[in-house]
């Protein structure tokens, strides 16, 4: 446990361990009734702290988001206290039992005016998009504690958080479970609405089930869902970006996630083959441009 009380230096040291826990952060004082304390908990099967915060604003811009390597998503749940977040243009007064899923690849902002108890989770970008079938999330918004599911998914997150010895095959597990309970909450209603929409997820579907061809293009993408190459184009620039930019991004994200679960026993040109990189050179360039570190430097890291 790596508790902090009100000064200077040693609210340096709590981000120091925010970071050392939960990955690149940074954070300002709020007032001059900080406090702090983060513990890890939940063994080496799951990456999961309970932190209490007061007086203080924690916030990833996208400074912190280049140093934090594969982008997961953070599941928070508010055990104590009230909190403030912030996400996608979604604003959120968190309660306790609530709960709020966030993009790490995404800026976002926590608030504590005052005591506030939270258990984060890291959820593998992987699971997500496998369970959640690349399908739009709501980020941001809380599922509220009156709700059948953020009571199911409450009690299986702090009965996790009891045991400090889950192995990896109990923490994939309890991932799993807690994706899938969440699942009805944090999707976006897709039923009548815009079909750019199912475009896009038809589209993203596809792309990631290809993903180690190197011939992966527009021609091939629409012909396989069955739309024209411009609404494919129009579908992705409606989202700020464009079908390579997707598909690089997939390809390096995926490429990450396979190094991180081999735990940086892989060879790192036959993992960038295997996901559709044709060019070494070009992959080396493009990882260490998304996550602040070449691939050899993120191998190490994995180790």
């Amino acid at each position: 446990m790596l508790p902090c009380s009100n000064s200077g230096a040693q609210f340096e040291s709590w981000i120091s361990n925010i970071n050392a826990i939960c990955g690149p952060f940074a954070a300002d004082p709020m007032g001059d009734q900080f406090s702090g304390v983060i513990e890890k908990v939940g063994g080496s099967g799951l990456n999961m702290s309970k932190v209490s915060i007061q007086g203080a604003d924690l916030f990833r811009t996208a400074k912190e988001i280049r140093k934090g390597g594969v982008p997961d998503f953070f599941c928070v749940f508010q055990t104590k206290g009230e909190s403030f977040v912030e996400q996608a243009g979604n604003r959120s007064l968190m309660e306790t039992g609530d709960i709020v899923l966030m993009d790490s690849a995404l800026p976002f902002r926590f608030s504590y005016p005052r005591e506030a108890r939270q258990i984060s989770l890291i959820l593998p970008r992987d699971i997500i998009e496998r369970v959640l079938s690349l399908s739009k999330i709501e980020l941001g918004v809380k599922i509220p504690a009156n709700s059948h599911i953020a009571s199911f998914a409450s009690r299986l997150v702090t009965e996790a958080s009891l045991h400090q010895n889950l192995d990896r095959d109990e923490g994939a597990a309890i991932l799993d479970s807690l994706a899938t309970l969440i699942k009805p909450s944090v999707l976006k209603s897709i039923s009548g609405a815009d079909p750019r929409d199912r475009v896009f997820r038809d589209a993203s579907e596809f792309v990631k089930a290809n993903i180690g061809h190197q011939g992966l293009n527009a021609d091939m993408v629409a012909n396989a869902i069955g739309v024209s190459v411009r609404s494919l184009y129009r579908v992705f620039s409606a989202r700020s970006t464009t079908l390579s930019e997707f598909v690089k991004a997939q390809r390096l994200n995926m490429c990450a996630e396979y190094i991180r679960a081999h735990g940086g026993k892989t060879n790192l040109t036959e993992a960038a083959y295997r996901f559709g990189f044709c060019s070494s050179s070009y992959f080396s360039t493009a990882f260490k441009s998304r996550f602040g570190h070449t691939p050899s430097e993120f191998k190490k890291l994995c180790a």
